[in-house]
């Protein structure tokens, strides 16, 4: 008994299967898929172009954090002049010491900084890879599709002119019947 059931159990797999081949191997199913997903494509391309715009405004920050610690380096650089030039040593070593702290920060700073500069070059590069590659497939799509309406114009052109021919060749069929049940009256 479960032998038959596994037969209709694998017949039912198979018809499935094959279903799943007949509607997958269908243009328009095939059309529709690609086009969802460059659909899919541009929403996550959109996503992409958002974070990037997140990153570099990151970037400009971190440019804006160094040239304040920049500054603010200057600054201090100004003050260790002027206390060294008054002979002020408890004063230049405060600052000095501000400095080593201030120099500390800004190493930290710039390197945070490149490593987001680098960051904002590669997702410009791969954001406009990703462009370019969704316009290729974007005006593929539209050639594929006008290829597929060509074609099924071309067999609906050729279905009515078969169609045109066969009907025509049934009416003269129909006219020489006629032709010939009228021969065949008048000979009575």
């Amino acid at each position: 008994m479960s032998g038959w059931l596994k037969t209709i159990f694998d017949f039912g797999r198979g018809k499935v299967n094959e279903t799943g081949e007949a509607i997958a191997s269908d243009p328009r199913v095939a059309m529709a898929a690609m086009e969802q997903s460059i659909r899919d494509a541009d929403h996550k391309q959109a996503q992409a172009r958002s974070a990037l715009t997140d990153v570099m405004a990151q970037d400009r920050l971190a440019l804006k954090a160094v040239a304040e610690l920049e500054a603010k380096m200057e600054e201090y650089e100004g003050y260790a002049v002027a206390a060294d030039a008054k002979g002020d040593e408890p004063l230049l070593n405060e600052v000095v010491d501000k400095i080593a702290e201030i120099e500390t920060d800004l190493v930290a700073k710039r390197a945070m900084q490149e490593g987001i500069s680098e960051q904002v070059k590669n997702l410009k590069r791969t954001v406009a890879e990703t462009e370019r590659n969704i316009k290729s497939m974007k005006t593929e799509i539209k050639t594929v599709k006008a290829t597929e309406y060509a074609q099924q114009a071309a067999i609906e052109a050729s279905a009515k002119y078969s169609g045109a021919s066969s009907d025509t060749s049934k009416a003269a069929e129909r006219l020489r019947r006629i032709k010939e049940n009228q021969a065949h009256r008048q000979a009575k």
